[in-house]
C-alpha cells in the first residue's frame, strides 16, 4: 500500500495558469520529492460534472490503496468531495487530509451544516495564513495547522537587487484581474499622480488574466499609453519580469483572499508590494518592513503613498533585502513540512 494520493485540479495535457491549478502542482512534486515520487499518485478534478460522476469511484479507490488521501478542492467542489470522503471511510479508516486554498471557507461552512460535520473527521486542515487557522478554530474545527502559500521561484541575490531614483518608475500588476482586485483603483491612482505632478511619474503595466473582458475592455478604453495590459506570464518567469519594476500594486479587497501568491512572487523578485490592510495581507506584508499597507478602496491613500515614495524612492530601496529574505520562507520545501510530518 501506498503512502498518500492527492486529488487536485492538476489539469493533465492542458496548459493551466490559474492559482489552483499551480498550487497543486507545486505541492505535488514537492511531494514526491520529500516521500518519493513512488509512494504518491495523483488524481486531477479537472472535467466538470465527468469528474462528478466518476467522484465516488475515485475516493474508493484511493481509500483502498493508500494510507492517506490528499483532496485540494476549490470552494465548487468542497461540498461534494469532502463529505462523501469522510462518508466512505466510515469502511476504511484512513487518515485524511484538506489543503485549504484562499481564504473564502470560514464564511463558506456557516452555510453548510454536512461540510461542517465533515470538516470535524478530517485528520487534518492545512490553511494558508494562521488568520483563516484562526477564522475555522472560532467556527470549533480542530487539528488545523499552518501551510502557507509556496512558490518553486529563483530568489535573486542581495547584489541583484535593482534600484531606481528618479521617474517614471515603473510599477506593476500581477494577479487575477478583476474588479474586487483593485485594479479599477491602481489604474485610477497612477493617472491621478500623473496628472497632479504634471509629468510622468508611473508608468504601471498589468499582468494577469482577465476575468470579465467586458469590464476590461471598458476599463482600458481611451487609458493614456502610461497604463498597459501586458497579457499572463508563465508562473515560472514572474521573477524575471517582477525584477525590473520599482513596486508592486496590490490595493485586493477580493472576499476569498487568502494568502496571494503574487505576494511570494514580488518577495523573490525584492519587490516590495503596496497592499491593502485587508483580510491576511497584513500578516503577509509587513507594513514598512517589507511593503507597505493601505486602506482597501482608498484611492486617496494609494496617491498619497505613491506621492510619497516617488519623492524618496529609498523608501522602497532599503525594503528589497527583507523581501528576499522572506521569499525563502516560502519555499515548498520549508512550507509543507506540516502535511508531509503528518503522513503515517
Amino acid at each position: 500500500m501506498k503512502r498518500a494520493s492527492f486529488l487536485g485540479h492538476f489539469a493533465f495535457g492542458v496548459d493551466k495558469a490559474n492559482g489552483q491549478t499551480i498550487k497543486t502542482k507545486i505541492l505535488g512534486n514537492e511531494l514526491k520529492r520529500q516521500i518519493g515520487d513512488d509512494q504518491v499518485d495523483f488524481y486531477d478534478t479537472m472535467g466538470g460534472w465527468k469528474f462528478v460522476l466518476r467522484m465516488p469511484f475515485v475516493l474508493l479507490h484511493m481509500l483502498r490503496h493508500y494510507q492517506n488521501v490528499i483532496v485540494q478542492p476549490a470552494y465548487k467542489g468542497v461540498r461534494l468531495i469532502v463529505p462523501c470522503l469522510v462518508l466512505l471511510n466510515l469502511f476504511f479508516h484512513r487518515k485524511l487530509h484538506y489543503i485549504v486554498l484562499g481564504g473564502w471557507l470560514p464564511s463558506f461552512v456557516d452555510k453548510y451544516p454536512l461540510l461542517r460535520w465533515a470538516l470535524h473527521r478530517l485528520d487534518g486542515m492545512y490553511c494558508e495564513t494562521h488568520l483563516i487557522q484562526r477564522e475555522l478554530e472560532d467556527r470549533g474545527l480542530r487539528r488545523l495547522m499552518y501551510l502557507p502559500n509556496c512558490k518553486q521561484l529563483a530568489i535573486l541575490r542581495p547584489d541583484e537587487l535593482a534600484t531606481a531614483s528618479k521617474p517614471p518608475f515603473r510599477v506593476c500588476i500581477f494577479s487575477r484581474i478583476n474588479q474586487t482586485k483593485g485594479i479599477t483603483e491602481a489604474v485610477e491612482a497612477v493617472n491621478r499622480v500623473n496628472q497632479q505632478a504634471g509629468t510622468t511619474l508611473y508608468q504601471l503595466d498589468i499582468y494577469g488574466l482577465v476575468e470579465d473582458q467586458a469590464w476590461f475592455d471598458s476599463l482600458m478604453k481611451g487609458q493614456p499609453d502610461t497604463i498597459r495590459y501586458g497579457g499572463i506570464v508563465a508562473y515560472d518567469q514572474s521573477v524575471s519580469v517582477l525584477r525590473n519594476y520599482f513596486c508592486l500594486l496590490f490595493p485586493s479587497y477580493h472576499a476569498g483572499e487568502g494568502f496571494a501568491a503574487t505576494i511570494i512572487d514580488a518577495y523573490a523578485a525584492g519587490l516590495p508590494p503596496i497592499a491593502t490592510r485587508w483580510r491576511s495581507n497584513p500578516e503577509v506584508v509587513k507594513d514598512g518592513i517589507t511593503g507597505l499597507l493601505i486602506s482597501p478602496h482608498s484611492v486617496d491613500e494609494l496617491v498619497e503613498t505613491m506621492q510619497k515614495i516617488a519623492r524618496d524612492p529609498s523608501i522602497i530601496d532599503r525594503m528589497r533585502p527583507a523581501c528576499i529574505q522572506q521569499a525563502s520562507q516560502f519555499q515548498p520545501s520549508s512550507a509543507i513540512k506540516p502535511l508531509v510530518q503528518n503522513l503515517r
